[in-house]
């Protein structure tokens, strides 16, 4: 009896805890009407699973979203592998909301999640003292990485602001260059080749007069 009230108060805490940090963008997906259930219920999960890792899409994530859901119908009446799916569950909401800029220890957990639950359902007669041993090891890891983003989010928030960058002087644009502006540029370049000419015709008469 002792033994259940535990099991009952470590679900309750992980139900109350586990979406503060990993909020859904969005509404829930639609429930799932769950088939009967296949030989190996967690074979299509692994898969996809296994090609998140390789590379995160939105039809990956998508897809195990929903295979999340339909495990959960499958296996609602057995708590301890209920509370694993809902952490996988709340880590791919996290990633779907993330992508790439996901803490890098989603994915190791991600991985160690699963591996649990697969050790569990392939494993129907272990006991369930040891069940909830590995359930409290991912509990405490998932608890970690929660302290790692919410770290490095305060890290994010702490950096100082870059100045933005000095702006050139503006140009005028052409639809302003005004007549007045524009006589008194050909001006000064008139008067510019007009100096330089009679600069280069008093050092060809000093040449001619220094060769006589």
């Amino acid at each position: 009896m002792a033994k259940s009230s535990k099991l009952d108060t470590l679900t309750s805490e992980l139900e109350n805890r586990l979406d503060e940090l990993f909020r859904e963008d969005g509404q829930p997906g639609e429930p799932l009407q769950f088939r009967d259930a296949p030989s190996q219920p967690l074979a299509e999960l692994k898969k996809i699973v296994l090609s998140i890792d390789w590379e995160i899409t939105p039809e990956a994530v998508e897809s195990f979203l929903a295979q999340i859901r339909l495990l959960k119908e499958a296996y609602q009446a057995d708590k301890i592998v209920s509370m694993f799916l809902q952490i996988l569950g709340s880590l791919g909401q996290y990633i779907k909301s993330n992508r790439s800029k996901a803490h890098p220890s989603t994915f190791s957990l991600l991985n160690s999640v699963f591996a649990r639950l697969e050790e569990i359902t392939s494993f129907p007669k272990m006991r369930e003292l040891e069940k909830r041993k590995l359930l409290q090891m991912e509990m405490t890891a998932y608890q970690q990485l929660r302290e790692k983003i919410s770290q490095r989010r305060a890290a994010d928030e702490a950096k100082p602001v870059p100045p933005a960058p000095a702006k050139p002087p503006a140009i005028p644009a052409a639809s302003e260059v005004t007549a007045p502006m524009l006589a008194q540029a050909v001006a000064e370049l008139k008067e510019f080749f007009r100096s330089e000419m009679a600069a280069l015709r008093r050092q060809l008469k000093l040449k001619i007069d220094a060769s006589r």
